[in-house]
């Protein structure tokens, strides 16, 4: 998965890029759940869920209930909902994730990985030995800092 090398084939590396440090260590991959991806969806359940309830439990209402004829207690009455659905519904799919990730973490292939360590020689801005300017003490009488992002 390295990159490929800037040269032509039988070149080496590019002039300005030197490889200082090279490691491969053995590893395992092994696949993962999507977190974010279940648990954002398993919102959005809740927050169907509580819709629906709330429709359902408006139509069944009395006429002159204030919780399903005015908008703020329809309102309130979604806001409740919302809150028990959507912990009901993290709940469920936090214990999925636990449960498939312990199912599918079992199977894992061993991989080589690569550490390369490379020194590019950038002459356009050369490093120098100056204090930036955003660890410089107040009272330094240094340059200002850029009034803009630097480019590069």
């Amino acid at each position: 998965m390295g990159r490929e090398p800037a040269g032509g084939p039988g070149e080496d590396d590019r002039a300005d890029e030197h490889v200082i440090g090279e490691e491969w260590e053995a590893g395992a991959l092994r696949r993962s759940p999507r977190y974010g991806r279940i648990l954002s969806l398993s919102i959005l359940a809740g927050l169907l869920v509580a819709a629906i309830h709330t429709g359902l439990s408006i139509a069944g209402a009395a006429p002159n209930d204030p919780l399903a004829s005015q908008a703020s207690g329809v309102m309130w009455t979604f806001c409740v909902l919302a809150v028990i659905w959507v912990a009901f519904a993290l709940l469920v799919a936090s214990t999925a994730v636990i449960v498939l990730d312990r199912i599918v973490g079992t199977r894992s292939r061993p991989v080589i990985t690569e550490h390369s360590t490379i020194i590019t020689d950038d002459l356009t801005t050369p490093m120098t030995d100056e204090v930036p300017w955003w660890l410089r003490a107040s009272d330094d009488d240094g340059d200002e800092p850029p009034r803009r992002r630097p480019e590069g």
